[in-house]
């Protein structure tokens, strides 16, 4: 009787054990299932009346999000059609933001490949329309895995076959270990007197990756074996070889894994599962027991040995027949590796997504819920930049100076109107190096700092407390200024001297003498309070030096600043991110971009203003060789010993800054135009294909006048030259140039001709 109860009781706890094996089983693979990748998403395209869809890109990010064409009014979401000089499009939910107008069609009416006029299906005007937003990342697993599920029927037989062959040929008859692959492997282990092989099943192999470590030793085999007994309890034989085709790794993108086998087929084929060839199926399968070892780029030599050793099993096993065998087997080893996709172009700005979402979120929940990020990144801005740092710097690097180390770049765009970043570069190559310039290399803005001493000044004079303006004259000559170390002089560029010069031409040609006299004359803590104002946040001090940029600040900084010019005085706090949301669309946090008036709209439209000089006579004027054929404003920036070399510049859409330079501070030889503006000119070129962007809108309380930009005082019909000038109203100069005052005889015989061609143009209208 004590035996029978104590059989019972094993019987007993050997159920309890089964039962409890078998609910772990079923969460560990479910909650594998769940972990699914999060996903990133760019923001929504927005178009509006005025936009020209050329510059847009509209047809192309039409084609991304997989829109269909249709004949005739379209019916449902994610369909469009053609008319002259109409578009008719039924956008999708884009996701972040309810639409402004009733769901259904949008009758986009064009002329000269602007929009004119956007009407709702109900008739009424809109002001603008937005298309859902793009992928362009995803984040799956600690180690930053790269995997897209795909069921067993989207995964080639080839591969199946070749997968089953290369790793465990019994996989159909077998109960989830296979005795005889597990003698031979204790055999060969006792003979070599270690873990020589290892005889694990496929199923064996999924248990482990699930639930086990990869250390070897004779108890994790043990528990690998029940557990894979209690998954061919649990699941079927297809559902099995499924879950384990999508979990196993390939190797290496750059930092990332690849894991799955529809990822592996588009790194190294650039194809789905579904479309592999049988000697394609055969070189995956043959890396899986050592992909980097093994790798199909590395080593095309052993890759082949690998996939023929593949072959060749699957003849033996019937799998393949003789032909296909030797046709394979002869073929070469041609890999076709993906070009970049949006997720490495914008791996430093997912990296800092990451880091600003997980104090939130916390980092598991990062990669393990199918999360979705609706980020503020423009897929066409950031194709564009990461293409103008690209072929930038390999023009920019022939006439660098070398310093035995790879030169880098960093560019943040960012969006004038609402705050929004846009596109992010942190480096040449985020496979060699993760660490972002962008937003953490602090270097020293040189003479990119300058338009904020201009901004002090104008801004001073909006209060009523100074009178400076664009034609004020301030004097270029050598000054020496007494510091706490000693007697500081300043020298310009090239050692070149000036006299007296506008203060327009000090910023344009980057006078380095004049702008530490105007910075003295403004004050120094008024010029810190402009920085803190415009949104500079790193370290800065009230010394003479900080008007040229002496202390270190990052792109992104220094982006945001100029932004704050370029919205008209509007200050934006960083926005890269609108929300994050469960895979089911519920709301996990929501983000409210930050922005306050820091600056009076006059102040920030002259220093605007002035910069535009700064593109067509100044530092900048190769911009127009460069392709840059619309009005801009912007500033270069240089630092001593050439380590840095910026440019900052914008548009009313679009604010873009640029450093150049050697991570260890070495001399590269290029100042601002010859570095940092090429890349610059490249990507702003990129975003005005079809048409240049709007006029700056001059604000109420600014008026023009034609001076001489020699004098500063209105021109005359004698001075060589003439610029149209911006003033505060009330402010501009009364008195005409005293250096070209008028000849009555000249002026009266200019006056009579315009009045001849005044004439002529009016009879021949």
């Amino acid at each position: 009787m004590i035996r029978r109860y104590f059989l019972l009781a094993i019987a007993a706890a050997l159920l309890l054990h089964i039962g409890y094996l078998y609910y772990k089983v079923g969460w560990g693979v479910a909650r594998d299932a769940w972990e699914a990748p999060s996903i990133l998403f760019g923001r929504p395209t927005e178009i509006r009346k005025g936009h020209h869809l050329g510059n847009l890109r509209f047809a192309e990010r039409l084609q991304r999000l997989s829109y269909r064409k249709v004949v005739g009014k379209p019916s449902t979401a994610g369909t469009f059609s053609e008319e002259p000089a109409k578009i008719r499009i039924f956008p999708r939910d884009n996701g972040i933001e309810k639409p402004s107008h009733d769901s259904g069609p949008v009758n986009i009416v064009v002329r000269d490949g602007r929009v004119v006029s956007l009407v709702s299906s109900a008739g009424v005007q809109l002001d603008s329309i937005h298309l859902e937003p793009e992928e362009i990342g995803r984040i799956m697993g600690p180690k930053m895995e790269s995997r897209r599920p795909v069921a067993l029927s989207a995964i080639s037989p080839f591969l199946q076959n070749a997968v089953i062959a290369s790793e465990d040929a019994r996989f159909y008859s077998h109960i989830g270990i296979d005795v005889l692959a597990i003698g031979r492997a204790l055999f060969t282990n006792l003979r070599e007197r270690r873990f020589a092989q290892g005889g694990s099943t496929i199923t064996q192999q999924l248990a482990k990756n699930f639930f086990l470590s990869p250390k070897k030793t004779l108890w994790r085999k043990l528990r690998e074996a029940e557990l894979a007994l209690i998954l061919e309890l649990r699941y079927s034989k297809k559902q099995i070889l499924e879950m384990y085709l999508n979990k196993i790794y390939f190797g290496q993108e750059g930092s990332r894994g690849i894991y799955g086998i529809e990822e592996a087929a588009g790194f190294y084929f650039s194809k789905q599962a579904k479309d592999i060839s049988l000697e394609e199926a055969a070189l995956l399968a043959g890396i899986i027991r050592s992909p980097n070892r093994h790798s199909l780029l590395r080593d095309p030599t052993v890759a082949k040995e690998r996939r023929n050793a593949v072959l060749a099993r699957m003849r033996q096993l019937e799998m393949i027949r003789e032909d296909e065998f030797h046709r394979a087997s002869n073929a070469p080893v041609r890999t076709r590796p993906r070009s970049r996709a949006p997720v490495h172009q914008a791996s430093y700005f997912v990296d800092y997504i990451q880091r600003i979402s997980v104090e939130e979120l916390g980092s598991e929940k990062l990669y393990r819920t199918g999360y979705r990020y609706y980020t503020t990144l423009d897929p066409t801005h950031q194709a564009a930049a990461q293409e103008a740092v690209t072929r930038g710097l390999g023009e920019i690097e022939k006439t660098a100076l070398p310093a035995g180390e790879p030169l880098q770049a960093a560019l943040v765009a960012v969006d004038p109107a609402t705050g929004a970043m846009t596109a992010m570069v942190g480096g040449r190559d985020y496979g060699q190096t993760q660490f972002n310039r962008a937003t953490d290399a602090k270097r020293q803005p040189g003479s990119a700092f300058k338009p904020l001493v201009l901004l002090a000044a104008l801004s001073l004079s909006t209060q009523g407390k100074g009178d400076k303006t664009l034609s004020t004259i301030v004097s270029g000559e050598p000054v020496s200024i007494p510091t706490p170390e000693g007697v500081w002089t300043p020298s310009n560029f090239e050692r070149k001297t000036y006299g007296k010069i506008t203060i327009r031409k000090t910023i344009e040609d980057s006078v380095n003498t004049a702008t530490v006299r105007l910075a003295n004359d403004v004050g120094l803590k008024e010029v810190l309070k402009t920085a803190r104002a415009v949104g500079i946040t790193s370290l800065l001090s009230p010394v003479p030096s900080m008007a040229l940029g002496s202390f270190e600040v990052t792109p992104v900084e220094l982006a945001y600043a100029y932004m704050t010019i370029a919205s008209g005085g509007i200050r934006f706090d960083p926005f890269p991110l609108f929300s994050v949301t469960t895979a089911d669309g519920d709301i996990l946090t929501a983000k409210k971009v930050h922005r306050e008036r820091a600056l009076d709209p006059r102040a920030a439209y002259l220093t605007g203003y002035a910069m535009e000089g700064v593109l067509e006579r100044g530092t900048a004027k190769s911009a127009k060789t460069l392709g840059i054929y619309f009005s801009a404003s912007g500033k270069t920036g240089t630092t001593d010993g050439n380590r840095d070399s910026w440019f900052v510049g914008y548009t009313p859409d679009v604010v873009c800054a640029v450093w150049v330079g050697y991570d260890s501070g070495a001399d590269t030889g290029l100042t601002g135009a010859r570095g940092a503006l090429h890349i610059w000119a490249r990507f702003l070129r990129a975003l005005y294909p079809q048409s240049g962007p709007p006029a700056l809108t001059r604000p109420e309380g600014v008026e023009t006048a034609v001076i001489d930009p020699e004098s500063g005082y209105l021109a005359t019909t004698s001075c060589p030259q003439a610029l149209r000038e911006a003033y505060l109203t009330g402010t501009a100069p009364k008195e005409t140039c005293p250096q070209h005052p008028v000849n009555p005889v000249v002026d009266t015989l200019r006056k009579g001709m315009r009045s001849v061609g005044d004439f002529f143009r009016n009879l021949f209208k």
